[in-house]
């Protein structure tokens, strides 16, 4: 039986970065991940045209980021910048289908959407206990309070920019909590052009090969006594003195026997369980469109904001989603990457139901992108649709069995607070890394990366090889 000082589960980046640090201090470990590739949600797609991030785009919160730091520390050294960094930071075109930028303009519908946004800070902050109820009520609390003094329009609209919250959280704002609903980035938010992986294949460079495992799917973690007990479902079985645990949130709630699930012997402590059920999972979607060349006439805009339509519009209720119901945002990859292609970010339901149905990706879009074939798009469409792409992508996040979604987000009175004290907090010897495991960063790479390096210093700390203090909740 192979035993290991260190086994750490899933080579995502939190994984990757703690083996990192474990490796430069030459303490045994070995990497055990489910899938077939390494990189875990983050994931370039290098088929097509350019590097499409199927999964982590951004380096967000670029000022306090010591990942993207360190990225930029290489750059200077090195006087190359591999990465190819772009700020998509120009202001989007927002249209619905059928208003455009002028009347979002005229009608000072941002504007209102940022006091919409402050109306919602102020709250929770003037109000320590209010009820955290989902984002769409206190919108409509907001309008009900303000309506004397807005227009039809502002009314009609507001809420539905303020949705572009749904295309950062992967959930809809009927179900998402107003109370962590708002985002407040700490600097510019940056593209990697030339593909996510880079970082990944960065510190994948600096490891030893031969203590990846690939296709290794964990069944069931043993810790009844040390060594810790690991088996997985191909039948092998290997022993640790320690357990770094970098599966996702989605992996951690599911209950055995689903697939990539874990029994744990025995079974997660209650304090961790009841801190599991008590958040909640977001299912953020790309989907790329590939054309034989740029038919839209907004060549130096890279982004759009596609609005649901109003609350009042008519709409039709058979359980299938429909083109305006949902907000869409579209990356502009001519502008970004000089290739015909465009990208569209989806939320929850929607992205559940194209991953589902890739071949329905084109059809539920078509009626959206086409309004971009008019350099006005105040004005009503030349055509009804434009020429179908050449190439479609969809990502997998909600269908593949190891991720089951994006990242971890909240609904209403949800707790995410106490399910990073409780896991930061481990079982002993299992330790737990990941982009849910840590505030500063949560939900971010630059968080999972954070966390796996916070808990290689635990280890290194306790086995007397680094000095240190250790954070005890």
């Amino acid at each position: 039986m192979e035993h290991y000082k260190t086994v750490i589960i899933g080579a995502g980046i939190s994984g990757l970065a703690a083996a990192e640090s474990l490796h430069e201090k030459n303490v045994d470990y070995a990497i055990f991940e489910a899938r077939d590739r390494v990189g875990g949600r983050i994931q370039t797609d290098r088929t097509g045209l350019a590097p499409y991030d199927l999964g982590a785009s951004w380096a967000h919160d670029t000022l306090t980021n010591p990942l993207f730091d360190t990225i930029l520390d290489k750059i200077d050294v090195e006087e190359k910048d591999e990465y190819n960094l772009y700020y998509d930071d120009q202001r989007p075109l927002y249209f619905s289908d059928i208003k455009g930028p002028k009347f979002f303009e005229n009608n000072k519908i941002e504007q209102v959407m940022h006091e919409l946004e402050k109306f919602v800070e102020l709250k929770y902050f003037e109000e320590i206990d209010k009820e955290d109820v989902p984002l769409r009520d206190i919108i409509h609390e907001y309008i009900s309070k303000q309506k004397r003094l807005l227009t039809k329009e502002q009314v009609l609209y507001a809420p539905q920019l303020a949705r572009h919250l749904e295309l950062w959280h992967g959930i809809g704002w009927d179900e998402m909590s107003s109370k962590f609903g708002l985002v407040d980035n700490v600097g510019r938010n940056c593209l990697f052009r030339n593909g996510y992986d880079i970082v990944i294949n960065n510190i994948v460079s600096k490891l030893d090969s031969n203590r990846i495992f690939l296709n290794s799917i964990v069944k069931k973690i043993d810790r009844t006594k040390l060594p810790i007990k690991v088996e997985f479902t191909n039948g092998k079985v290997v022993t640790c003195d320690w357990i770094i645990c970098t599966v996702p949130q989605s992996i951690l709630q599911l209950k055995v026997p689903e697939i990539g699930s874990i029994e744990w012997n025995p079974a997660l402590p209650t304090r961790i369980q009841d801190a599991l059920s008590n958040m909640s999972w977001g299912k953020l979607g790309k989907i790329i469109f590939e054309f034989e060349e740029p038919w839209w006439k907004h060549f130096d805009t890279d982004r759009f904001v596609a609005l649901a339509k109003p609350d009042d519009a008519d709409k039709v209720n058979d359980g299938l989603p429909k083109p305006w119901d949902f907000p869409v945002l579209v990356l502009n990859l001519y502008k970004i990457f000089n290739v015909p292609a465009l990208l569209c970010f989806t939320q929850g339901k929607l992205t559940e139901y194209l991953e589902r149905n890739p071949d329905k990706a084109w059809s539920y879009m078509s009626p959206i992108l086409s309004r971009l074939i008019n350099k006005d798009l105040d004005e009503p469409n030349d055509i009804e649709q434009v020429n179908p792409p050449t190439n479609t992508i969809v990502s997998q996040w909600t269908v593949d069995p190891f991720s089951r979604g994006s990242y971890a987000a909240c609904n209403p009175n949800n707790d995410p607070t106490d399910l990073v004290i409780q896991l930061e907090k481990g079982i002993q010897n299992v330790r737990f890394a990941g982009e849910h495991t840590i505030l500063d960063g949560a939900g971010a790479v630059h968080g999972a990366w954070m966390s796996g390096r916070r808990e290689a210093d635990h280890i290194l700390i306790k086995e007397n090889i680094i000095e240190g203090t250790l954070d005890e909740w």
